[in-house]
């Protein structure tokens, strides 16, 4: 396979992380990375681009809007996914304004994802190249 996508998922609630990676297993073309920490987000999004970033709106330590922006300073191309609580969903409805990809309403909305990620395979040309 070509090389793989490189995506970022940002998020610190156990229900909402595995819920997540079940449908990141869908997308063998990506290869994820997960942490749960602001901080060290923070540190990776300054060495390395990613194609895709999956955060939460509220990372301790950090917002989503903040490693959104820091995501979009490394790679200008980079597809940002907020995910929110009901409470905050106007907050991620601003990210998108501020130029996030699209947000997902969690928990009842994480099916969402496996739409959006598929979405931005085939719009943002991240699907794999070799295919037989």
């Amino acid at each position: 396979m070509a090389d793989k996508k490189q995506l970022l998922f940002l998020e610190d609630e156990g229900y909402v992380v595995e819920r997540v990676e079940a449908i990141l297993a869908a997308f063998p073309h990506f290869e994820v990375t997960r942490l749960g920490d602001a901080e060290k987000a923070r540190e990776l999004l300054d060495e390395k681009p990613f194609d895709v970033v999956i955060t939460d709106i509220y990372l301790r330590g950090a917002s989503g809007l903040e490693l959104s922006f820091k995501a979009r300073e490394k790679n200008k191309d980079a597809c940002v996914i907020i995910l929110t609580g009901l409470d905050n969903a106007d907050l991620a409805a601003q990210a998108v304004r501020e130029g996030a990809f699209d947000f997902v309403v969690k928990p009842p909305g994480l099916e969402r994802l496996a739409s959006i990620l598929k979405l931005i395979t085939m719009v943002r040309g991240l699907a794999p190249q070799d295919r037989p």
